[in-house]
């Protein structure tokens, strides 16, 4: 993931990497009209800088990065899952409650009405969660340490059968006051996984049934946010359907950092996407079965959609180990999205 700073950068900036990109990838980005920054590792650059961190936890001082513990804390603060259901008690229509302990854990879970998903406290959206079904999903009471970290975990009310549209609005925060950019909307499997984000083609059919719901929500999050705070915000939520009738979820997190949905947003910006069109970030595992050529396959793509497509993260490392997932950005009409999506998904996952 630390490689999606660099499509949004200018060609002056330095972005710090654990692992340098590939020629391949660096050449790809600028073929494409990107005007990516100078990769860079540790030592060599000393001087005042301007620091932009996926999530705010760093000081620059001397030319290295050193953890800020006020910075480490006030993210800690705002990320956890545990803290952000005070953010969200009055505005959430399902249940939601801390568990602390494995033994809270097995009592909650004889006593709980199932469907529940349980949510580690800090994880990546559509990751690090478990979801209970029926009885028979109790041999997952054992994944709890690996998947979710320990504890304290978010036990929640599950609605995966009846949720039918997630939703991301990107905002900008400066000194805990909310300003607002953008929706968008994502592609969420049933296991709640995601999947992919999309911005554009006119006004979404949605978006006055829930951005109402979460701009009252913002408005009473001055309280709780630290003044101190400047920085990107993404308030996840989705809608549902209960005895027929619509609900919403208008938020199931927040993500104090650079999102992808936000990346998504900046890279618009770049490229002066015009509203109309639909672009989107398509998350994509690597073939389970196969070897993929991603330079191939996106040549391909481009010729059978007649589009433009632009690989964000590498496939691999520069040791030839495929990564679990890639990042593939793509344009088009609102007519044609629903083919685009499907086509590229069945190619690259059915790579043979």
């Amino acid at each position: 993931m630390e490689k999606l700073f660099f499509p949004i950068t200018n060609e002056e900036d330095y972005v710090y990497v654990e692992e340098l990109p590939s020629e391949t990838l660096y050449s790809h980005w600028k073929e494409k009209g990107f005007t990516p920054g100078i990769p860079y590792q540790a030592g060599g650059l000393l001087g005042d800088v301007t620091l932009i961190e996926w999530g705010k936890r760093h000081n620059w001082e001397e030319g290295e990065l050193q953890i800020d513990p006020i910075q480490l804390e006030m993210a800690r603060y705002l990320n956890s899952k545990v803290t952000q259901l005070d953010f969200r008690k009055h505005y959430s229509p399902l249940p939601a409650k801390v568990i602390t302990s494995e033994e809270h854990l097995f009592a909650e879970m004889e006593e709980a009405k199932l469907p529940v998903v349980l949510k580690s406290e800090y994880g990546l959206a559509g990751r690090n969660h478990i979801i209970f079904k029926t009885p028979s999903d109790s041999w997952k009471l054992s994944q709890v340490q690996k998947r979710l970290f320990g504890f304290p975990v978010v036990c929640e009310d599950w609605v995966g059968e009846t949720r039918y549209f997630d939703f991301s609005t990107l905002w900008d925060v400066k000194e805990g006051e909310f300003f607002y950019l953008t929706s968008t909307s994502m592609w969420i499997d049933p296991d709640g996984g995601f999947r992919g984000i999309r911005i554009g083609g006119g006004e979404n059919e949605y978006e006055p049934i829930f951005l109402p719901l979460v701009y009252d929500l913002v408005k009473n999050l001055n309280n709780l946010i630290p003044k101190e705070y400047s920085g990107p915000c993404a308030i996840d939520g989705f809608l549902f359907r209960e005895n027929g009738i619509t609900q919403v979820q208008p938020v199931s997190e927040f993500n104090f950092r650079y999102s992808i949905g936000r990346i998504l947003w900046e890279v618009r910006k770049k490229r002066k996407t015009k509203l109309q069109s639909v672009s989107g970030l398509l998350v994509l595992p690597y073939p389970k079965q196969g070897k993929l050529d991603e330079w191939e396959t996106i040549q391909k793509l481009e010729k059978e959609l007649n589009g433009e497509l632009i690989l964000l993260t590498p496939v691999r490392d520069l040791s030839g180990k495929a990564y679990q997932n890639a990042v593939l950005y793509f344009e088009t009409t609102v007519e044609n999205e629903t083919t685009v999506v499907e086509t590229i998904w069945s190619t690259w996952v059915e790579t043979t």
